[in-house]
């Protein structure tokens, strides 16, 4: 690995530590209910903190509409993104006594996201070849995950003093973004059919403006096999969303939202160390690996419906669900990688895997689970989980069939 590359992975690594900022505000979800807005319900609460899961996909489409066109470069909208998350951060303390200033703040924090998060995903596909992606985005998922628990620590502790407290660790993309000033080459994508011979070339003068149409029309659809791992990270969301979403609430018993913010570590915990493992298990066992990340998650849901008392068995339980993200999230992106070969519309298929998929799984969660236990069962979240845990050894078992059959059929590429 050369210099360029080195310095291209510290800045990947160093914006990951710090690419799941809402876990800063997961664990002070019931402080939000009570002390801020107790005349809310807790779905309204967790659907108002969703809403940035519903701005994400918007702006990681708008991003990637604009560096499809080469109006902007991956390097700025990361800047542009990593400003606004500390912009985020400064303006809680600014806006935090109305309903809708939460709303407010969820919508800049996913807008935030959706433009640096997706883009830092791509750096990895535009820069490192194939066996390079697959230890980098094991790595990638590991730091996110070590990130994410000093987010939730230290966001559960700030929620302790003012429900808004873990906001204040969003600023940290301020400096972030001054790291991807230095380190990150400042280039244009591709058009579709260009190489980098004839962009060289017309830039000496040598292309014409026909070429640049020629280019335009050449642009490819993205490969429909992109759409099946999108959907699996989609409905991986949509149930793994449950288990942080709910926490505080369901350990209310057990102790503060200090002790939440330590459950939601553990859950961290549990990616960081399956991340390290996962260039391995995914040559292994190639799409099975998502089958097993669900696998994952179902016990830890049916774990957390037995023993709700136990704080020790809850903790354990959390670092088994967060074994799940580390394998599946990262296996369906590398897949995604593989498959968008047309470096026009690889932004398009990054921002889809990386950002809309997670985001449309993360909104619909408490909107779909929520109600329906509620309905069903009440406020009961072990009640929840369980059901929960039941939908995710479903969608398991029909994720393993479809690998069998595709394996069969000689189209997984392991």
């Amino acid at each position: 690995m050369d210099r360029q590359k080195k310095k291209i992975l510290l800045a990947i690594l160093v914006v990951a530590f710090i690419q799941m900022p809402g876990l800063a505000l997961t664990p002070g979800i019931n402080q939000i209910r009570q002390v801020a807005f107790s005349e809310y319900s807790l779905g309204a609460v967790q659907t108002a903190l969703a809403v940035s899961a519903l701005a994400q996909p918007v702006a990681a489409f708008g991003a990637a509409l604009l560096i499809n066109r080469r109006l902007v470069t991956k390097k700025g909208i990361i800047i542009l993104g990593l400003i606004l998350l500390a912009a985020t951060g400064g303006l809680a303390f600014a806006a935090n006594t109305e309903f809708w200033h939460l709303i407010m703040l969820s919508v800049l924090l996913g807008v935030s996201t959706g433009f640096f998060m997706s883009n830092m995903f791509g750096l990895i596909a535009d820069n490192f070849n194939t066996i390079e992606r697959q230890s980098i985005m094991g790595w990638q998922t590991s730091v996110i995950n070590a990130g994410g628990i000093m987010m939730s620590l230290m966001g559960g502790l700030l929620a302790t003093y003012m429900w808004y407290g873990g906001y204040s660790m969003l600023l940290v993309g301020l400096p972030a973004a001054i790291l991807v000033v230095f380190t990150v080459p400042n280039y244009k994508v591709l058009a579709a059919g260009e190489t980098e011979s004839s962009v060289n070339a017309s830039s000496a003068g040598n292309g014409s403006n026909s070429n640049a149409a020629d280019n335009k029309k050449a642009r490819t659809r993205l490969n429909p096999r992109i759409y099946y791992y999108c959907a699996a990270a989609c409905l991986f969301f949509m149930t793994y969303s449950v288990c942080g979403s709910n926490l505080s609430t369901h350990i209310a018993g057990l102790g503060d939202t200090g002790i939440a913010g330590v459950a939601v570590a553990f859950q961290m915990g549990g990616g960081v160390v399956s991340g390290l493992f996962f260039g391995k298990i995914s040559k292994k066992i190639g799409d099975y690996s998502l089958s097993v990340a669900l696998g994952f998650v179902f016990i830890g849901y049916m774990l957390l419906s037995l023993f709700p008392a136990s704080l020790v068995l809850v903790f354990v339980s959390v670092f088994i669900v967060g074994m799940a993200l580390s394998i599946m999230l990262p296996r369906c992106i590398f897949m995604v990688s593989t498959l968008a070969t047309d470096k026009s519309n690889s932004a398009t298929a990054t921002a889809l895997i990386s950002v809309v998929s997670p985001s449309a799984g993360g909104f619909l969660s408490p909107i779909v689970f929520t109600n329906v236990t509620t309905a069903l069962f009440g406020e009961s979240t072990t009640a929840r989980y369980r059901f929960v845990g039941f939908v995710v050894l479903a969608i398991a078992i029909i994720i393993a069939a479809v690998t069998t059959l595709r394996r069969e059929e000689g189209v997984v590429q392991s």
